[in-house]
């Protein structure tokens, strides 16, 4: 797979490096079309289109139906309202923009709406609705409780007996062996060492090893020298950096609230450093859910612990939230619902909003039950303009000891200065408009005519008491300009009081700064909620009692009337009769170690998913899990350890055969390195990475304001030697590297990232400065590190490719330098000049080779 690399390095001396690249197939379609539909289109549907273009509703306007797939396909009287993957031929997209026609009539919908039926139809406008153009049918059944797989109880299963009966390392092993002996296939052999020492250590922490690391793994890897290096890897503070940003995919991590309106949440980085910490502690894995759940309403045990207990709460309240106008807080309720069913349930819970789930066993009473729980919760995002929407919902969660009285001393202090602000207005507009009344010269004239008043007042003395002055006389005008001259000054004076008065309290103003976090609380109206009818806010059905989904029937305590009904939830999520969570979260791990998952569709355990290729080995790990206290480390040492993750990523023709999708495990799929993988290994191998934890983030730099509205951009446009983790995510502003290569939406829980292999990802390796800067980098401490050309090639390969050159690849390399030093050898740069730009070339020819971005 590696090819040539003289053909690499010949080749990118012409700056226009030309890599075989392998197209994603566009005839696919995406997963999760049918779920985009019933999330983000039917509802839009149903509230704006239906009362005036359904069966339903008895209204066939200009002779259109959109209440059925058929009817929206075929469209009206001047041609179909939707050409699935054409949004320039669909007129009902035209109708929604305002061109020829404007539909809904009663306003134009938000701009992220509208994108959502663009992006629908471009995708082939797949549509779970059955029907003719009368009558809409009720379409598939939904799978009974009792048939769907993974809601069934979890089993403890026992280890296979297997006929290589020395082959396994461990009972994970008897499982993966069991099923290679049934279906005839030979399992590959082991990998190299240094091949196998690259695969742990990105896997665990993300990083390349070391050059010393290499070279000692190789002088020593045996079993136990590998078990003391995942220890060693666990306990490193970047185990949890790298782990963490799986959950953060899944939590749909980001510091904006997107929309077109993508209003900042610069407090939202707490949250990703809670779950960074979390995973570094190996905190129980159902306590790890609690706590995102219902922390806030869980026992701390000091004033630390409460904090971070609500900071945890950032798991609902870090969404996306459209402040355009809609039902705001239903959508809120939504994601909420969307985000706890997928992550922990593996369930699309939100498909019931607007009806019985299609496919599995969720009826629409269940999604309002749970709404209930999610509407008697607020949700404080800090969305800093108190306009539109959101005004009602701007406030934050205050930290910190004694923050209540902190809050006080804040707004009694800030009540006083307001007073006093008001004042210095009123005295201010007294001020402006007696100037403009008074003439320019006021302050001459009225120093006359003073002295004028003080020698009439003279004229009464005595002779030989008057002042020698002359004799004036003050007229009534001049008087009354006189007047409003003394209410001039004395405004003044009240003015320069004010503001003295301004400065001794600003001298005493409180100086504990307040911390704040998102997160949620229970709502000051607790309530449970009644059914949307079709997910119509206006067509409200029963009242449906707070509670969970009725196909996994477990009894945990009942809901208390003056409780939202989190806590209850939090339990029933982690009980241990619960079949899904135990699943779902081995499923979850085995796919980040393994390159697929037991379940291949992550996020997805219901009848649409994929059943598991080994269900009794995700029952073992299940029960495992669970009796290991759900600790994440333990599970991932043991599976790092098994034979068969320690596999060579070697083809084997009559396996392949058999087994093209390597779903049995009878190799280790080669995989490409994730964005930050990537990032992070290039800033590493030039020895520009920091890893401590940056302060906060970015964005909290920037405060509060939305993207594009004068917000300043520049602390997001700095220089970022630390982790990818730890950049910025806003969601209308992806970083380019991270975005390149696959960077998942931020707007919805994601599992499991796409791993494209485009153009686009070639160029940017040849063509972005952030890649030159660091082979520049690399360039620059090989020879500062290295004197002999042949080391400097070795060390280069170390810190690249993490392994030693073979065969000739050293003198392929040396041939290439000379290469380049004779195009460059023109007498008009300085010598050294030339010998770091011509290893800045070559070692940006080794970041663009495939196995610098490849796993095997």
């Amino acid at each position: 797979m590696r090819g040539s690399l003289l053909l690499i390095l010949f080749g990118f001396t012409s700056s226009l490096l030309s890599p075989v690249v392998t197209l994603v197939q566009a005839n696919q379609p995406a997963a999760g079309d049918l779920e985009f539909f019933e999330k983000k289109i039917r509802p839009v549907l149903v509230e704006h289109c239906y009362e005036c273009h359904s069966a339903e509703g008895g209204e066939m306007e200009g002779g259109l139906l959109l209440d059925t797939r058929t009817a929206i396909r075929k469209g009206g009287e001047n041609g179909p309202a939707v050409v699935p993957g054409e949004p320039r031929k669909s007129l009902l997209l035209d109708a929604l923009e305002f061109k020829k026609t404007e539909m809904p009539p009663d306003g134009k919908l938000p701009p992220e709406v509208i994108a959502d039926f663009r992006n629908w139809i471009k995708r082939g406008a797949e549509d779970s609705r059955e029907g003719g153009m009368t009558l809409e049918l009720a379409g598939p059944v939904a799978i009974a409780a009792d048939e769907l797989w993974s809601l069934q109880p979890i089993q403890d299963p026992q280890p296979p007996a297997v006929a290589q009966a020395d082959w396994p390392r461990d009972d994970i092993d008897h499982f993966v062996l069991a099923l290679h002996e049934q279906k005839g296939l030979k399992v590959v052999g082991e990998a190299s060492p240094l091949t196998l020492l690259r695969r742990i250590y990105f896997d665990l922490i993300g990083l390349p090893p070391s050059p010393q690391a290499i070279r000692d793994f190789e002088q020593d890897h045996s079993q136990q020298a590998l078990g003391e290096l995942v220890d060693r890897l666990l306990e490193s503070p970047q185990f949890g950096e790298r782990w963490g940003r799986y959950w953060l995919d899944i939590a749909r991590y980001a510091e904006s609230v997107g929309g077109s309106r993508d209003v900042l949440m610069p407090h939202a980085w707490r949250y990703r450093n809670y779950v960074i910490d979390a995973i570094n502690a190996d905190m129980p894995f159902d306590q790890f859910l609690r706590e995102q759940i219902a922390g806030d309403l869980l026992p701390a045990q000091n004033a630390t612990d409460h904090d971070r207990l609500q900071i945890a709460t950032g798991f609902l309240a870090v969404g996306t939230k459209s402040l355009n106008g809609g039902n705001l807080q239903m959508d809120i309720v939504d994601d909420q619902i969307d985000v706890t069913g997928k992550a922990v349930l593996g369930l699309a819970v939100g498909c019931a909003r607007c009806h019985d789930h299609k496919f599995d066993p969720i009826p629409t009473a269940d999604y309002y039950a749970l709404a209930g729980i999610f509407r008697s919760t607020q949700t404080l995002y800090g969305s800093a303009k108190k306009q539109g929407a959101d005004k009602a919902v701007n406030e934050l969660l205050a930290l910190g000891e004694n923050v209540e009285q902190l809050i006080e001393r804040h707004k009694d202090h800030q009540t006083q200065v307001a007073k006093i602000n008001k004042k210095t207005g009123t005295v201010n507009k007294t001020v402006q408009a007696l100037q403009k009344k008074l003439p320019k010269d006021w302050r001459n004239r009225s120093k006359k005519l003073r002295e004028a008043t003080q020698t009439k007042a003279n004229d009464a003395l005595p002779d030989q008491e008057k002042p020698n002055s002359a004799d004036s006389q003050i007229n009534e005008q001049d008087s009354k300009f006189l007047d409003e001259v003394t209410a001039l000054e004395a405004a003044q004076r009240e003015l320069q009081q004010l503001k003295t008065e301004l400065k001794e309290l600003n001298k005493s103003k409180p100086v504990d700064d307040i911390e704040y976090a998102i997160g949620v609380r229970e709502a000051k109206r607790i309530d449970d909620t009644k059914i949307h009818i079709r997910g119509d806010r206006a067509q409200l059905g029963e009242t449906v009692s707070r509670g969970f989904l009725s196909c996994v029937d477990i009894e945990v305590a009942k809901i208390d009337e003056q409780q939202s009904g989190r806590l209850q939830f939090a339990d029933w999520l982690t009980h241990v009769d619960n079949p899904l969570t135990a699943r779902v979260a081995v499923n979850r791990i085995w796919q980040h170690l393994f390159g697929r998952g037991i379940v291949a569709t992550v996020d997805n355990f219901g009848a649409n998913g994929m059943k598991p290729t080994h269900p009794e080995l995700l029952d073992y790990l299940a029960t495992q899990f669970r009796e290991e206290k759900w600790s994440l480390k333990k599970l991932v040492r043991r599976l790092v350890l098994s034979r068969t993750y320690q596999l060579a990523a070697d083809n084997h023709a009559e396996n392949f055969a058999k087994d093209p999708g390597n779903e049995y495990y009878w190799r280790m799929s080669r995989r490409r390195l994730d964005a930050e993988a990537l990032r992070d290994s290039m800033l590493a191998a030039g020895g520009r990475l920091d890893l401590e934890r940056p302060v906060a983030s970015p964005v909290a730099e920037v405060g509060h304001g939305e993207v594009g509205r004068g917000i300043n951009t520049a602390p997001l446009e700095a220089p970022f030697p630390h982790r990818s983790v730890y950049l910025p995510i806003l969601r209308g502003i992806i970083p380019e590297l991270l975005g390149t290569f696959d960077f998942p939406e931020p707007s919805n829980p994601q599992g499991q990232r796409m791993a494209t292999n485009v153009p686009a990802q070639s160029l940017f390796l040849m063509n972005s400065p952030f890649v030159v800067e660091q082979a520049e980098s690399l360039a620059d401490s090989v020879l500062k590190v290295e004197s002999e050309p042949s080391s400097r090639v070795e060390l280069a390969f170390l810190r690249c490719l993490n392994r030693f050159p073979k065969g000739d690849e050293v003198a392929q390399s040396l041939a290439f330098l000379k290469r380049l030093e004779q195009q460059r050898d023109n007498g008009q740069t300085d010598v050294q000049d030339r010998e770091l730009a011509n290893w800045t070339t070559f070692c940006h020819a080794l970041f663009n080779t495939s196995e610098s971005r490849y796993l095997d």
